[in-house]
């Protein structure tokens, strides 16, 4: 009997406890199992671009699972795939760009976590020489879309034998005759040895610099003498004279030998007289020119003076020498009126067509 009453008064008192137990245990696992089935804010970072998403996963594996996120051994995942992910968690993934790298004649595909040239360089393996040239630059940043481009560059020295040619010089003898020529040294080529500094890109040359030349051989050059005396004339001979002055640039006329400055061909001459200027002879201007000189026969003749300057010499077939003085409305390009003394003899000198006139300057010879 006292054992039963011990009995039943512990069992009393453990229903009791149960029945307490039960009323703080069942609403706590109510509240942990409504919060595992709560979306949990999370931080996602993708190729250094974040936000914060809702997820219900349980561990980053899921939560990539969640997006169709692929996950290589080439990219970089913090934390790992197993980690269990609570609300606020931070989750980084890094993935590895695929960039085409033009080197050496082909086209290289490259994985990269780096973001930089020199840095997806650096993960390839690809050495680079101290003057091979990079696009774009090692300090430029990547994209998805970018592209390298390597140029290997080399620097290097050739030698090259040359052919070296003479040149003719040319000297003036007065003791040898116009025309006439005589080598008195003969060229002869010479050899040397050329240093250039070349520049390879991609093993074709883009540049070649001559650094120093070496002679082998010199070079002769050529030494030519050149006549310049005149012939002399024999028996005095006036068409000898012209044939020399010819070969020398001069023309000689009238006795004299001089360099027309031009030729004048196909010129029409007429005469005029000082009663031809339609002044009276008590009138100041009788007889004077354009020029305000007095007119005078066998010395001034009237022009076109932009064909023939005012105070130039002239000399006329068949008239001689003779000064631009004067001008007038009739005087255009080829045409020059001569001063005669009367007017009886500008009738008789008429019209005259076809004469070569040589201008000379404003000396005369």
């Amino acid at each position: 009997m006292e054992l039963r009453a011990i009995w039943e008064r512990y069992k009393n008192r453990g229903l009791v406890l149960f029945g307490v137990l039960s009323l703080v245990l069942i609403p706590m696992i109510g509240y942990f199992s409504a919060q595992a089935t709560q979306p949990k804010q999370v931080t996602f970072s993708l190729d250094g671009e974040s936000q914060t998403v809702a997820t219900k996963a349980s561990t980053v594996e899921q939560f990539l699972t969640e997006r169709n996120i692929t996950v290589t051994e080439k990219d970089s995942l913090q934390p790992t795939p197993e980690t269990k992910l609570s609300d606020g968690a931070m989750i980084t993934l890094h993935t590895a760009w695929s960039i085409p790298v033009q080197v050496d004649g082909q086209t290289k595909t490259i994985l990269t976590l780096s973001r930089d040239v020199a840095g997806a360089l650096k993960d390839s393996g690809i050495a680079l020489g101290e003057k091979d040239r990079v696009e774009p630059a090692l300090s430029a940043s990547l994209t998805k879309d970018s592209t390298i481009t390597i140029k290997r560059v080399v620097e290097q020295m050739v030698k090259v034998e040359e052919r070296v040619t003479f040149q003719e010089i040319r000297k003036n003898d007065p003791a040898l005759e116009k025309g006439k020529s005589r080598v008195l040294q003969n060229g002869q080529e010479g050899k040397a040895i050329a240093h250039y500094k070349l520049v390879m890109e991609d093993g074709k040359e883009v540049s070649r610099e001559l650094v120093t030349r070496d002679v082998l051989v010199p070079k002769k050059d050529q030494i030519v003498a050149v006549g310049t005396a005149v012939p002399a004339l024999q028996n005095n001979d006036p068409s000898q004279r012209v044939l020399v002055a010819s070969a020398t640039g001069m023309v000689s006329r009238g006795g004299k030998v001089f360099r027309p400055k031009k030729v004048l061909n196909g010129v029409t001459l007429t005469a005029y007289s000082p009663a031809g200027g339609g002044k009276h002879p008590s009138s100041p201007g009788y007889g004077r020119t354009a020029t305000g000189v007095k007119a005078k026969a066998g010395h001034t003749i009237a022009v076109d003076p932009k064909v023939i300057p005012y105070g130039w010499w002239v000399y006329i077939e068949g008239v001689g020498y003779r000064r631009a003085e004067d001008t007038g409305g009739a005087m255009r390009g080829g045409k020059i009126d001569v001063f005669v003394s009367t007017e009886a003899e500008a009738v008789q000198f008429g019209r005259k067509r076809n004469k070569t006139v040589y201008i000379i300057g404003p000396q005369k010879p």
